[in-house]
């Protein structure tokens, strides 16, 4: 998703115990009159007869229902939920300037804890699925979202998430620290994914300086998130461990912190409050984020794709187990080709399956270093396709390790 018109420089600042990156403030610039101020002026002067007006992010600061309201609609839209929380976290994220005009950090006020809180129910509202968070927001949005999720499910400052027992923390407090880290590490295997270009086009000066500040911000966290990575899995390996359900704040819990945070706390940090997520669901996500990373290892550390193929493995059992999941969110296509990809570069494959045995030939002819009858055998696959995609690329993948490693 790109960002506003108005946005130039998010600002980073690294947590005193360098555990999370924090998004501190946004800067931005006003060159001209906005759209939606466009919008707006058109309906009164004509110019756009039957454009319906957007609903601006003050109106939900004003109104405290509004934003329920409008996101019970059956297609929210204008403006849609994540341009929402990109709205309220831009406008809670403007520093300030004193009477010196020297530039200060967002001020603390009861205004832009509310626009934080307004975006964290908006993803209490998309159940928290990183799915669409990820395809909706970029990464500096993402990560402050779950930085302020953080903060508000009280997960106590200065200690390393690996540091925590998750077990004797709050449900919610639990949670939001799964969730951080959990996003962690899909972050850390989709920015390994080659990225569909952006068609060029005309740029200004001063938006070849906002995408290049944007890149240099994406790669900074991203360098602390990798840095932490074996933190992050630790987090998730412990998470596994957990038998009992899981609850994750809602419009509700974070209506209550808003309200009135002192009398909140009974509520908000009981074992029930929030959204109950079965441990069967949780898992399922979190073997599948596992895999994933493993996955990705494999390619320098062999053993990883054993890790991987196991974490996979649990996944398929749990989904199986679910049957009719609600709150797991993963790409079953994906899943398979991960799983077959795996039981091919561990060589743990079922003569009986047709499709494995050929997975296990390739993946023998590669074990051999007999790579032209890998060629030929791709080729041959080039008419039937019957080899998924997923594992075309792992096998590239490998050949091109193997080439680099002489």
């Amino acid at each position: 998703m790109s960002f506003p018109s108005s946005l130039l420089v998010l600002v980073l600042r690294v947590g005193p115990d360098s555990s999370q990156v924090i998004p501190m403030c946004w800067s931005s610039q006003q060159g001209g009159m906005s759209a939606e101020a466009a919008d707006r002026v058109a309906a009164v002067t004509g110019s756009r007869p039957g454009t319906p007006l957007q609903v601006s992010w003050f109106e939900f600061l004003l109104d405290g229902g509004l934003l329920e309201t409008h996101l019970q609609k059956a297609s929210p839209a204008d403006p849609a939920p994540v341009q929402l929380i990109v709205q309220f976290l831009e406008q809670a994220s403007k520093p300030s300037v004193n009477e010196q005009n020297q530039v200060q950090p967002p001020a603390d006020n009861r205004r832009n804890r509310t626009l934080k809180l307004l975006a964290l129910k908006v993803a209490a509202h998309m159940k928290w699925d990183l799915d669409s968070l990820e395809r909706g927001l970029t990464i500096p949005v993402v990560n402050m979202l779950l930085n302020e999720l953080l903060c508000v499910s009280k997960v106590p400052a200065g200690v390393k998430h690996v540091e925590l027992d998750l077990s004797t923390l709050p449900p919610t407090t639990a949670m939001a620290v799964i969730i951080y880290n959990r996003w962690a590490i899909r972050t850390i295997v989709l920015s390994s994914f080659p990225e569909k270009q952006n068609k060029p086009g005309p740029h200004q000066m001063n938006m070849l300086s906002v995408v290049q500040q944007e890149k240099e911000l994406m790669e900074n966290i991203l360098a602390v998130l990798k840095e932490q990575a074996a933190d992050s899995v630790s987090v998730l390996d412990a998470a596994l461990r957990l038998k009992k359900d899981f609850y994750v704040h809602t419009l509700r819990t974070l209506d209550l912190l808003g309200s009135d945070a002192a009398a909140a706390n009974g509520e908000t940090e009981s074992s029930t409050a929030g959204l109950r997520i079965s441990a069967d669901e949780l898992h399922c996500q979190v073997h599948y984020d596992l895999g994933a990373i493993f996955f990705q290892r494999g390619c320098t550390d062999q053993p990883a794709y054993q890790k991987a193929r196991d974490h996979f493995r649990m996944t398929k059992e749990l989904l199986k187990k679910l049957d009719q999941a609600v709150h797991v969110h993963l790409d079953e296509k994906r899943l398979a080709g991960y799983w077959n990809a795996c039981k091919a570069l561990t060589g743990d494959c079922d003569p009986a399956d047709t499709h494995t045995t050929r997975y296990d030939q390739i993946h023998s002819l590669i074990r051999n270093q007999d790579y032209q009858a890998v060629v030929e055998a791709f080729i041959r696959d080039n008419a039937a396709r019957s080899l998924p995609t997923h594992f075309r690329r792992s096998v590239l993948r490998e050949l091109l390790y193997r080439a680099q490693q002489g």
